[in-house]
């Protein structure tokens, strides 16, 4: 059986632009996940408003 832990890697910047679609504020970095096989980060952004999106 093999286990996983999930650990704090590294701060990630945030660069983006990504603007909320209802309100169209700035979104903000929340959270940052790495997929170990492929290498592929995915972000998860969160506006004041209370909007999620992830980008993949």
């Amino acid at each position: 059986m093999e286990l996983f832990r999930a650990e704090m890697m590294c701060v990630v910047e945030d660069n983006s632009s990504t603007t909320c679609r209802n309100c169209g504020r700035k979104m903000k970095l929340v959270r940052a996940v790495v997929d170990s096989e492929s290498g592929d980060i995915t972000r998860m952004f969160e506006c004041a408003c209370g909007k999620r999106l992830w980008d993949d």
